[in-house]
């Protein structure tokens, strides 16, 4: 008898905690029990409905592995309890964006995910996937639009590269929502866990194989060899894009961001200070290990990758049992 309310005890477990995992893999409409709303889901009241679109992070400029979950319970747990704060609308709903199948033009065959196009006269050699991913967020925002949704009532967010698109696309498309939330925005890899990117610029910590001198011929392929262990092939003349990206957000007049972010973030914890100069960004420093990653006796730690072995809380703050206490510094600047 014992043994079977064991195993009842075990099955019971791992039923808690498939639910807590549960992945989301679709874009649309979710409700606060984390289930998708109907596909064509109806607004009734389209002028005071306020909408949050949220954009997972994801692989920079190539497309997830199949196995690669966009969303799951704990990843946008706090992203949904934020809707539930009142931001001047009768009514509040989360659209996710599912953007994991894009890939960048930079990738010869898809098949060889390492290979790179080569990159002529330093251009990109078609759009990134960042492109393709604020292409496909403005044709969403543009239904809802059409829909009577007012561009007040829609807060576009999202973590790590969508921090970053979210950033871009505020700076892009100001007239069509109220602002953004950008949670560790970074889509360029470990810039400062490597120092490949420092406030002083870029460190020439790696090569372009089309920039060496031992080759002039642009029609080769790029070496995917260099120091730098994740996916840039052709590092240096992509890298240059993020210069570019910063220059246009930078230009935005009175861009209306909440910036989540954490010094220790091994990519953008050393490389976002240019954020803090924005005046009319929302920079919100989340605490460090010095801080013992807590504020007011609530955890900022959350579960990450057994990779890190700790090193890499700070890009993950945004689903930590802490984020609902920045929740009134959020709603208040939104208010005003």
């Amino acid at each position: 008898m014992k043994k079977i309310f064991l195993h009842l005890l075990l099955i019971f477990a791992c039923s808690a905690a498939t639910a807590e995992i549960k992945c989301m893999n679709k874009s649309g409409f979710i409700n606060e029990k984390f289930k998708y709303l109907k596909k064509n889901y109806k607004i009734d009241d389209p002028s005071n409905t306020l909408i949050f679109l949220f954009n997972h992070g994801g692989k920079g400029d190539r497309a997830a592995k199949k196995g690669d979950c966009p969303f799951w319970k704990q990843y946008i747990k706090n992203v949904v309890e934020l809707s539930n704060e009142d931001f001047g609308a009768k009514k509040n709903l989360v659209y996710l964006v599912n953007t994991k199948p894009l890939w960048g033009d930079a990738y010869k065959d898809k098949k060889s995910k390492t290979k790179w196009l080569p990159f002529p006269g330093g251009k990109y050699p078609g759009k990134t996937k960042t492109e393709k991913k604020i292409d496909l967020t403005n044709e969403i925002i543009d239904k809802f639009l059409a829909l009577g949704i007012k561009p007040y009532n829609i807060i576009i967010s999202g973590h790590s590269c969508g921090g970053w698109l979210t950033l871009l696309y505020t700076a892009r498309h100001p007239e069509k929502v109220r602002g953004g939330i950008a949670y560790h925005p970074a889509c360029y890899g470990e810039l400062s866990a490597y120092k490949i990117w420092t406030e002083e610029g870029m460190d020439d910590y790696l090569w372009d194989y089309n920039d060496h001198e031992e080759s002039s011929n642009t029609s080769k392929t790029c070496d995917t060899k260099d120091r730098y262990k994740w996916e840039y092939a052709c590092s240096r003349n992509y890298l240059k894009k993020r210069d570019i990206e910063i220059s246009e957000i930078q230009g935005t007049k009175n861009l209306r961001i909440v910036v989540i972010h954490n010094d220790e973030d091994p990519y953008g914890g050393k490389t976002s200070g240019w954020l803090k100069n924005i005046k009319s960004i929302n920079f919100i420093e989340t605490p460090t290990s010095k801080e013992n990653w807590k504020i007011n006796g609530k955890s900022c730690k959350a579960k990450t990758s057994k990779q890190w072995y700790g090193y890499g809380y700070g890009h993950h703050v945004m689903k930590a049992k802490c984020m609902p206490e920045y929740f009134p510094q959020i709603v208040k600047y939104f208010q005003n």
